[in-house]
């Protein structure tokens, strides 16, 4: 049976007119919430405990330290962009350019990304910053306080959403959003690459299917990855 649609890689994020460059780092999580507090006039929500999260963020690693005080952690300003979705409550939340805060201390690790301005509502009301946190009491999540460019696991995690009637955090268990294989990931070249695409990524069915299938078992003796277990017999 061909594999359901796949998730999303990390080189395959659809960021906003995002330049190139080779010290930008690409990071996604999915979560689920496990608590939700509120400051201010409560928003009227369809908010609730175990509805799924995908966050995913751009970070510019070649930034400089701009926080002259050694006590109070380091200051990046190097996040571009940040992305949070929270599909079953409609939120669809994206920042632009903002700060990376972190702190390799004794007793706790914590690293902060503050997106500055926002686009997207909350409850009908208009988002304008939002911040993601990661806090690790027992002080394994940072080897530094370098700008973080893996995943961040750590047993606090939150969002907090800011909006003119209050603010809202939610509080989340995290883990790496999945990498997905695709033709191209899985090494298939040329004519194969095309078959296989047609195949697993264009979304036929039918006799138009049935037809790529049959021509593919007929020049390479095989099934493409998505069509059959195991490894792909690139040709």
């Amino acid at each position: 049976m061909i594999r359901s649609a796949l998730l999303l890689t990390f080189a395959a994020f659809c960021f906003s007119a995002l330049d190139a460059s080779a010290a930008e780092v690409q990071v996604a999580y999915k979560g689920v919430i496990t608590q939700i507090t509120q400051t201010g006039n409560p928003h009227a929500s369809s908010f609730s405990i175990g509805q799924e999260i995908t966050i995913r963020y751009v970070v510019e690693t070649a930034t400089p330290d701009s926080n002259p005080n050694t006590n109070q952690g380091v200051y990046y300003g190097g996040l571009r962009e940040m992305k949070i979705s929270i599909a079953d409550a409609g939120v669809d939340v994206t920042t632009g350019t903002g700060t990376v805060q972190t702190f390799n201390d004794v007793g706790s690790d914590q690293a902060f990304f503050y997106g500055n301005t926002a686009s997207g509502e909350l409850a009908g009301l208009p988002v304008s910053h939002a911040e993601v946190d990661f806090v690790d009491w027992q002080s394994t999540m940072l080897t530094s306080d370098a700008i973080p460019t893996t995943h961040l696991l750590a047993a606090q995690n939150s969002i907090a959403f800011q909006t003119t009637s209050g603010r809202t955090y939610f509080f989340f268990q995290a883990a790496p959003e999945e990498p997905v294989a695709t033709c191209a990931s899985e090494g298939y070249k040329g004519t194969q690459l095309t078959w296989c695409q047609n195949i697993c990524e264009k979304g036929y069915t039918g006799k138009t299917l049935d037809m790529w299938i049959h021509r593919w078992i007929n020049r390479y003796r095989d099934l493409p990855y998505c069509a059959a277990d195991g490894a792909p017999s690139a040709k």
